[in-house]
């Protein structure tokens, strides 16, 4: 039990340090040399600020995106970064604490309340939405570039500034709830993507889309062009399975329904009980 309190506290050493910004782009010192063909820009995300104010996060996957970028030119490397400016970001730092929801942290915009008159308020005022802190990749549709995680919000970045251009809904171009941060692309350029659709009208079910490649300036974004594959039912309506990706072959869409389930009821019901989306049960932020 020593042993293991001892590497949580060394892990949350290592991943709850706040990150900083590094807008412009700083040359990289090299240990050993880049060949000179190696050309172009690798985009990387992740969590990067785990406090806000006098709050903090309780989950690692909860920090707020950082998004990073290594560009390979002539033989060198220049790093930037910048923080997601998604709207969850710009409603938390107006705040100056944590009022949104992530996975394992439980957010309310009225801290002053108890929890009956924050499940009173919820009822019958506002459901709280999904948060837009798109921690986990960086998606390719078609021309555009989105910060993404498995939530139907996904922001556009401009790739080489890092500049958050706008958040998109994946429910304004097709019937979903949730996608993945973790799409196929095949020799076309073309993206192959899945999601789950709760509230569909034919039923629970599982989607397969693609979106084109589209070289056309004026056809963006190339979400418009999003066409729907195929849809796997559910083999139990309340209680879809947790997929972080799928499979792909030349011929085929591979989707395996593991026996990990989602509780619809209870992810519904989560924040009138006081407890966050990953299970953890609290009244304020805090970690």
């Amino acid at each position: 039990e020593t042993l293991m309190a001892e590497s949580t506290q060394n892990m949350e050493a290592i991943f709850y340090r706040n990150g900083k910004e590094t807008p412009e782009p700083v040359k990289a010192e090299l240990s050993g040399t880049i060949p000179s063909w190696l050309q172009g820009t690798l985009l990387r995300n992740g969590p990067g600020l785990f406090s806000i104010g006098e709050s903090s996060y309780n989950h690692w996957f909860d920090g707020m995106a950082l998004i990073h970028s290594f560009t390979f030119k002539d033989g060198e490397v220049y790093y930037r970064s910048k923080f997601l400016r998604s709207g969850t970001y710009k409603k938390n730092t107006a705040a100056n604490r944590i009022v949104v929801t992530e996975f394992g942290t439980l957010a309310y915009p009225e801290p002053s309340k108890n929890i009956f008159s924050k499940a009173f308020t919820y009822l019958i005022n506002t459901i709280p939405d999904f948060t837009d802190n798109n921690i986990i990749n960086i998606i390719r549709y078609g021309e555009d570039y989105y910060a993404s995680s498995e939530i139907n919000y996904i922001n556009q970045i401009n790739p080489s500034s890092l500049d958050t251009i706008g958040r998109s809904n994946y429910r304004d171009y097709i019937a979903l709830n949730l996608a993945t941060a973790h799409p196929h692309y095949d020799d076309e350029g073309n993206t192959y993507n899945m999601g789950t659709a709760i509230m569909a009208l034919t039923g629970p079910k599982y989607v397969i889309f693609r979106v084109p490649s589209i070289a056309s300036e004026n056809k963006r974004p190339a979400l418009r062009k999003v066409e729907h594959i195929c849809s796997i039912p559910f083999h139990s309506t309340l209680y879809p399975s947790y997929f972080h990706s799928f499979g792909m072959t030349e011929n085929y869409i591979i989707f395996v329904e593991q026996a990990l389930k989602l509780d619809i009821i209870r992810l519904t019901t989560a924040y009138i009980k006081g407890v966050s989306w990953g299970g953890r049960p609290q009244h304020e932020t805090g970690r």
